[in-house]
């Protein structure tokens, strides 16, 4: 598999393609609508180009204190690949991967919107921690409306097994 960081006009083709393969499997994506984000980076988990895997859109962003963080605006990975029972590359979920690959942008903090419960839960189990005050701080910077921001703090104590998910290859 082949990771690949584009923009947004690069990432056009491939995200059509990606909506088709997706709704092989689902023909309500009611989500589908807001992957879309012209200023956003993309980074592609991909077989070949006519095969995606999954994606993670990103935007770096300052805070008022000068440093930066990462905003993940939106991970998607096809169905076969997520879930209970994913398909895996490498003994991996195609997300670890993209996960690590955004957590080498040498930018401690990252964030992100869960889509729902089921979610969360993996989420925290990769790190990621709801806070009240720091989910005010980014959602503000973030202009989101949600204010449910989930918070990874790279450089902050992890554990061993935490670590390996963001190590890289």
């Amino acid at each position: 598999m082949e990771i690949k960081e584009m923009s947004y006009m690069e990432s056009r083709e491939l995200l059509n393609k990606f909506q088709i393969s997706e709704q092989e499997h689902d023909l309500y994506l009611t989500n589908w609508v807001d992957v879309v984000d012209e200023s956003a980076k993309y980074i592609w988990a991909i077989e070949n180009f006519e095969d995606p895997r999954g994606f993670l859109s990103y935007k770096i962003l300052p805070l008022a204190n000068a440093n930066e963080f990462i905003y993940i605006v939106k991970i998607y990975v096809l169905k076969d690949y997520r879930g209970k029972t994913p398909i895996l590359i490498d003994d991996e979920r195609v997300s670890q991967i993209l996960f690590r690959q955004i957590s080498i942008k040498n930018v401690d903090i990252l964030t992100l919107e869960s889509a729902d419960i089921k979610l969360d839960k993996y989420y925290k189990s990769m790190g990621f921690e709801y806070n009240e005050e720091k989910s005010r701080i980014y959602s503000q910077v973030i202009d989101s409306k949600n204010r449910q921001i989930m918070v990874r703090e790279i450089n902050k104590e992890i554990s061993e097994e935490e670590m390996q998910l963001f190590v890289t290859r």
